[in-house]
């Protein structure tokens, strides 16, 4: 158990050598430090600091805050949440236009991560959806938005692509073309 606390003493008694080197006072005070402590510490010669970083009685405290950590982690969770969808949607086709309204990429980052995920552009004239396509895709859009009037509209507009087999795109041109949330 001594090890450990003589690895946290001795980790801690670098950083904040490093930080005074560096005059970074701040950076000490925000470790636990008081002024005086600081003072004492840069006074030191090289031999009591050596006790000081191999001393098997912990000087060292580690604490969780446990309120921080949470936040964190939901963060997180919801970073990796908004990079899926981000990248769902690219598998479903979606332009440059749909990433940057919807997700602020501009095309650059879109066309960068198409390419990391392996995804190939439609090259030559847009597709177009036939008039049963049309008929079924705003169909299913209105039946969509009527059961779930308050999520989110590109939700609805991937979820009928994977359902329909088309492209994100074609699907958001055409609800934008009967006046549907886009």
């Amino acid at each position: 158990m001594s090890t450990t606390f003589n690895l946290l003493n001795h980790a801690m008694l670098n950083q904040v050598l490093h930080e005074l080197r560096h005059g970074r006072l701040q950076r000490c005070r925000a470790l636990g430090l008081a002024d005086e402590d600081i003072e004492l510490l840069q006074s030191l010669p090289p031999t009591t600091l050596s006790h000081l970083a191999h001393s098997p009685v912990p000087w060292v405290e580690i604490k969780v805050d446990v309120t921080v950590l949470r936040r964190l982690i939901t963060q997180a969770e919801r970073d990796e949440q908004h990079e899926r969808l981000i990248n769902r949607a690219l598998r479903l086709g979606a332009s440059s236009t749909i990433m940057y309204r919807h997700f602020g990429l501009d095309h650059s980052q879109t066309a960068l991560r198409r390419r990391v995920l392996k995804i190939d552009t439609h090259r030559g004239r847009p597709l177009q959806l036939s008039e049963a396509q049309e008929h079924a895709v705003w169909q299913r859009w209105v039946q969509l938005r009527e059961a779930d009037q308050e999520g989110d509209p590109l939700d609805a507009m991937m979820m009928l692509a994977e359902e329909q087999h088309i492209s994100l795109t074609l699907i958001w041109q055409q609800i934008g073309l009967y006046g549907g949330d886009s």
